[in-house]
């Protein structure tokens, strides 16, 4: 009986943590370009950015990511901007963008820090 009510008790801390991870912060991704770092270059210059009407504050706290274009490797497409509902405590959200260089265009994706 003890060995039951254990492994359920070890099912349930499993269930616990991996649920953490579909539910954890978007956009956390590292800084742009480092040394390592792949970089795709396109030669093309992303779109403005979209005017976007920003939808009422979900939850106290919460903090607005603006939405971006992305290259899908033939166009850009435009993702949508979101509210994040549970930003790090103590962190900063820096946006990403787009960097113009002489190779080209790169994306610098947003942080915390």
């Amino acid at each position: 009986m003890k060995r039951g009510r254990l492994s359920l008790l070890v099912a349930g801390a499993c269930l616990v943590v991996l649920g953490g991870c579909a539910w954890g912060h978007h956009g956390y991704g590292p800084p742009g370009p480092g040394p390592g770092t792949h970089v795709v270059y396109i030669q093309k210059a992303p779109p403005p950015s979209r005017r976007v009407t920003i939808p009422p504050r979900p939850v106290s706290g919460a903090i607005w990511i603006s939405g971006y274009w992305e290259w899908s490797g033939v166009e850009f497409r435009w993702v949508d901007g979101y509210w994040e509902r549970n930003p790090p405590r103590g962190k900063r959200w820096t946006a990403g963008h787009w960097v113009e260089t002489r190779n080209g265009w790169y994306w610098s994706p947003g942080r915390w820090h």
